[in-house]
């Protein structure tokens, strides 16, 4: 299995996104979708559909970014912003459903405000946090993971992903892992002596389990549907 296949969280070797907190700093509450799940709000940025909102349209700075370095290899897929209060915590959760728990689940990161090492992955050996980076990153929505905003400001973190399911083998997202890794071998987290915490079957959403017939083969996280 390939360094990729594995990848739990590598920095990508392409230009910041630009700065727009100011402007998500003036949203109320009535503009965020709360998600009790990840105990967050989000900011909504692209539709799943991939159309911009409203807010997006706010901040064309940040729509060029992504149709300069992003959508050239990248799908149009669900934007949020996702914002965390100061001092508190996104609950340990999996970014996937369990239909889909058996792919890869790249989601692409950055950290606009607060720290990226506030992150961490769960693991039958404890946890593990990425090493603090400013850029963009790669990393794992299926395997396990939470975070703890130990700041006293908000962390806004953008979050690119499903529908969107990238896979190792196109050429041009091949291109980008590839020359990520080059630059960020020093960054990169695999998940190639880990296994899954004991309690990961409770983590997937409810949405996802209520009224759905799953069977998890074994702890390596393999899950067959009948």
């Amino acid at each position: 299995m390939s360094l990729f296949e594995k990848l739990i969280f590598l920095p990508l070797d392409i230009p910041n996104p630009p700065d727009c907190t100011k402007y998500w700093d003036t949203l109320t509450e009535q503009d965020l979708y709360i998600d009790n799940y990840r105990t967050c709000h989000h900011i909504p940025i692209m539709t799943g559909d991939g159309q911009w909102t409203q807010i997006a349209e706010q901040t064309p700075q940040l729509i060029n970014w992504f149709e300069q370095y992003v959508f050239t290899w990248a799908e149009r897929s669900r934007v949020m912003i996702i914002r965390t209060e100061p001092q508190k915590e996104n609950a340990p959760h999996i970014d996937c459903s369990p239909q889909k728990f058996n792919t890869l689940q790249h989601k692409l990161r950055y950290v606009f405000q607060g720290k990226v090492d506030s992150l961490y992955f769960i693991h039958n050996k404890g946890q593990e946090r990425p090493k603090e980076i400013d850029a963009c990153y790669m990393m794992s929505g299926r395997w396990p993971h939470a975070m703890n905003n130990y700041t006293n400001n908000r962390k806004y973190t953008l979050a690119l992903g499903a529908p969107w399911e990238p896979d190792p083998n196109e050429p041009k997202y091949a291109d980008i892992l590839n020359k990520s890794y080059d630059k960020y071998k020093n960054y990169y987290i695999g998940h190639h002596d880990w296994s899954l915490p004991s309690n990961w079957r409770d983590l997937f959403e409810n949405k996802y389990i209520v009224d759905s017939n799953v069977r998890f083969e074994n702890t390596e996280g393999m899950i067959t549907w009948c």
